[in-house]
């Protein structure tokens, strides 16, 4: 992730499905004390999964930030990632893999293309670029050396 990236997903407003209802929004109403169902009388495009989902991400979100005292632990900033519906603190990833979600050089995608033709494995690859083995199969696939797999 480039800094313009970075940036921009500062100003990203997370939105709850096509609601048009935003995450803060709801976590707001529920730090003013309103209950649930007011919530939802207040907002019928809602419902309570949509509520519960906002506070499993408040939740999720804590406890990224969280140290093992389970003290937030804040820094210069902090970078969340989502990915299959968690939130992932960015700065807890890059501790294993320190390229995760960072760009890719024409020179790592050759250094890759050449690893894979050499028959290169998926894991040792990843170790090599420093990032998640499905960053590796997400790669190989956009730079056309497999084909996605279908699910």
């Amino acid at each position: 992730m480039n800094q313009n990236d970075a940036v921009q997903a500062q100003k990203t407003t997370v939105r709850i499905r096509d609601t048009g209802v935003s995450v803060a929004q709801v976590l707001k109403l529920i730090s003013e004390g309103y209950a649930y169902d007011q919530i939802l009388r207040s907002n019928p495009a809602l419902n309570m999964g949509d509520i519960m989902a906002t506070a499993e991400l408040a939740r999720q979100i804590v406890e990224a930030m969280t140290d093992e005292h389970d003290e937030i632990a804040l820094h210069h900033s902090i970078s969340f990632v989502f990915s299959k519906g968690k939130i992932i603190a960015l700065e807890k990833l890059r501790e294993e893999f320190p390229r995760a979600y960072m760009e890719w050089s024409d020179r790592e995608d050759q250094a890759l293309a050449d690893m894979f033709h050499k028959g290169g494995k998926i894991n040792d690859m990843a170790k090599r670029h420093q990032r998640q083995p499905g960053a590796i199969h997400t790669r190989l696939v956009r730079l056309g050396l497999i084909k996605k797999e279908a699910k």
